[in-house]
């Protein structure tokens, strides 16, 4: 019994780990507090991300460092421009040229790059010598092609744009799906959001067939769920299954995707953004002018041109 309350005081009083830490916002300064608001590094810094593989990319001044979850300089402040850590190494920018490095600051990737994303399942978005393609992270071999723009891989494939119309990649830098469609989203649950010619629809990922769906706008299917604007009810925004099913009514101006399990949505025209859940109700109140979707538990966040996160209970990690 003694053991077991001792183990439990331990969890309570435990210091955050890096993980736990939130970007917190105290006047134009940025730090890091634990769940619930208290400060754990003070906000000392221009600006902070959100803690990724056990560092976080914060900015002194006009360059870009890595600090770890005490707030001790692990990567040096000497970077342009950078990217949070993602499988093992962050993009970082120096002399006007990209490349990446590892935990311990060391070049993993030469710095001979004009754009660089992250690594996602073994490949990032780059630019080389003026052409767009994937740069592939266990040989580090580039595959260029005629693209306009290329994103990040999800499920296998990556999306790229030709023009005004949009394909899909494998992670060999090989034609999927031919650029063909208006639109189109990432993968996600075995299906993408697309558009072929004026009509929406989903793109299996398992038979990369199209079926449409009969809506004027779908927008990316995450967790099982896509906003959609109906043909009806003045255009209002609703969400609907893979197989059209409307799962949440549409009782909306504005809708985003869901992440994290809960979605961006306008209610009035000229009202605030809010989230509601799964099953349409609302989690946090429509006040916000701009939002971004909840990744790792955390959303980004404006409000009377202050930019901060809050947690999927509302709570803001802002100086009041």
């Amino acid at each position: 019994m003694q053991k077991a309350l001792f183990l439990l005081l331990f969890a309570l009083c435990a210091p955050a780990g890096a993980q736990d830490l939130v970007p917190y916002v105290s006047g134009k300064n940025w730090g890091y507090a634990a769940p619930g608001g208290k400060v754990v590094l003070r906000p000392s810094f221009a600006y902070a991300e959100p803690f990724s593989e056990g560092l976080a990319l914060v900015r002194s001044g006009t360059l870009y460092g890595f600090i770890d979850a005490k707030g001790r300089t692990v990567i040096p402040f000497k970077y342009q421009s950078a990217g949070s850590f993602s499988e093992g190494c962050a993009p970082v920018k120096s002399r006007g040229l990209w490349g990446c490095v590892d935990k311990a600051g060391k070049t993993v990737v030469p710095f001979e790059y004009e754009e660089l994303l992250p690594f996602l399942e073994g490949v990032a978005p780059a630019k080389k010598d003026g052409r767009r393609g994937l740069l592939l992270k266990a040989s580090l071999d580039f595959r260029g092609g005629d693209y306009e723009e290329v994103y990040p891989a999800s499920e296998g494939l990556a999306r790229v744009r030709v023009g005004e119309k949009y394909g899909y990649i494998d992670l060999t830098g090989k034609e999927a799906l031919p650029p063909v469609y208006g639109e189109a989203f990432p993968f996600n649950g075995g299906f993408a959001t697309a558009r072929l010619g004026d009509r929406y629809g989903f793109i299996s990922r398992d038979t990369l067939a199209f079926k449409e769906r009969d809506y004027i706008a779908v927008g990316p299917y995450s967790e099982g769920l896509a906003h959609v604007q109906a043909l009806r009810e003045e255009d209002r925004c609703g969400f609907i299954d893979k197989d059209g099913n409307e799962l949440i009514g549409f009782n909306f101006m504005m809708c985003g995707s869901f992440e994290g399990g809960l979605a961006p949505v306008i209610k009035k025209f000229k009202g605030g953004w809010g989230f509601i859940d799964r099953s349409g109700a609302l989690a946090i109140p429509f006040k916000y002018d701009s939002v971004h979707g909840f990744r790792g538990g955390l959303a980004k966040v404006s409000l009377k041109n202050k930019t901060f996160y809050i947690d999927a209970k509302g709570f803001e990690y802002i100086k009041k």
